[in-house]
């Protein structure tokens, strides 16, 4: 399996207010900051602008409104985790192994990148053409990676019928919490909050641990298999 996923990085400083371009990577780390911190209607393209210190037209220009510049960071955002959790998964592991390795690897992930878990508690609290969007690109996507772990596991006896929904929110909304919480953790955690890698393994492993506790069968031996009498 990977180490942990590399970290996303910004210059420091900015760049010249008379800066007519700006890096893509840059353009969209700044929009999807800015939308998981203040929400949509908090934002403005001028908003986005400010933070990057370049042209007021520059990102009209680019993408020609708030609606289209949103669409681009979430996709951004979201598509990389995807490409992350797709390349990482061992599909030849155990199915408990596996499952504990997409546990961690989404927690050290989403460690680097706190606007995920943020983006979507912002966006999930209503919904809209934008919580749709978030939900059928990204949302069910990265769903699919678990379910069929769910399912090798359910059949061989495993782990307790319990619905992947409630899996899904206890490893998003609550697994990676501390990483789009960072003013609470300062104060509760403060070693968490400086996301040392770590850290982040020993706190992605203890997710791990709980998940699976809470889902898994006492083990069984091979004539109390299901299919077995």
């Amino acid at each position: 399996m990977p180490d942990t996923p590399p970290r996303v990085t910004r210059p420091r400083g900015r760049p010249p207010k008379d800066a007519q371009f700006a890096p893509v990577d840059e353009v969209m780390a700044a929009a999807i900051e800015a939308f998981s911190v203040h929400g949509y209607n908090g934002v403005s393209l001028k908003t986005v602008n400010d933070q990057l210190g370049v042209s007021r037209n520059l990102l009209y220009q680019r993408f020609g409104s708030k609606a289209k510049l949103w669409r681009a960071a979430v996709d951004w955002a979201f598509r990389s985790l995807l490409e992350y959790l797709e390349g990482a998964d061992d599909e030849a592991a155990d199915p408990m192994i596996r499952l504990r390795m997409l546990i961690r690897n989404f927690i050290e992930y989403s460690a680097t990148r706190p606007y995920l878990a943020r983006i979507v508690t912002v966006e999930g609290a209503v919904r809209t053409e934008r919580t749709e969007y978030l939900y059928r690109s990204y949302i069910k996507p990265v769903q699919s990676h678990f379910m069929p772990v769910f399912e090798q596991l359910r059949e061989q006896g495993r782990i307790k019928n319990i619905p992947t929904e409630i899996f899904y929110f206890l490893l998003t909304s609550g697994g990676s919490a501390p990483f789009g919480q960072i003013g609470l953790v300062s104060l509760m955690v403060p070693e968490l909050g400086s996301a040392d890698d770590k850290q982040v393994r020993v706190y992605a492993e203890n997710v791990a641990e709980v998940l699976l506790n809470g889902l898994s069968l006492p083990d069984l031996g091979p004539g109390d298999r299901p299919g077995n009498s």
